[in-house]
């Protein structure tokens, strides 16, 4: 539960520092060097973090493994355009889409008896 927390707060702080870098929103307050930095420590940790309370989520294994491996995927586009180097674009659009088909993976057998009980249980 508390890496759970910890977890929110430094993506909080990687997709503020995103703000600022991509936008430029708030380098009166840091400056670039410092939020790229921010940024990669923060999601580094923050996805590591989640990564440790993987098999706990709300989806099937496969759903939670293929969201992740976008995410990660994302992260390390992000990371590549911060830095300048070549394929970053590519990488996150790939990311994107491995992240989107996460979302059409059905959910397990016994979340979806669970749903279908408490229809059934209604009528």
């Amino acid at each position: 539960m508390i890496l759970k927390k910890i977890a929110g707060i430094a993506f909080i702080i990687s997709f503020l520092m995103a703000i600022v870098i991509f936008t430029g929103y708030g380098s009166q307050f840091i400056s670039f060097r410092n939020a790229k930095s921010a940024f990669l420590i923060t999601g580094a940790a923050g996805l590591l973090l989640n990564l440790f309370s993987f098999p706990k989520g709300k989806g099937s294994l496969t759903y939670n493994f293929i969201y992740w491996i976008g995410s990660v995927f994302i992260f390390i586009g992000l990371t590549f355009k911060i830095l300048h180097y070549p394929y970053s674009t590519p990488i996150i659009i790939f990311g994107m889409a491995v992240f989107t088909v996460s979302f059409f993976i059905p959910a397990d057998k016994a979340e979806r008896q669970k749903s279908s009980e408490i229809i059934d249980d209604l009528n």
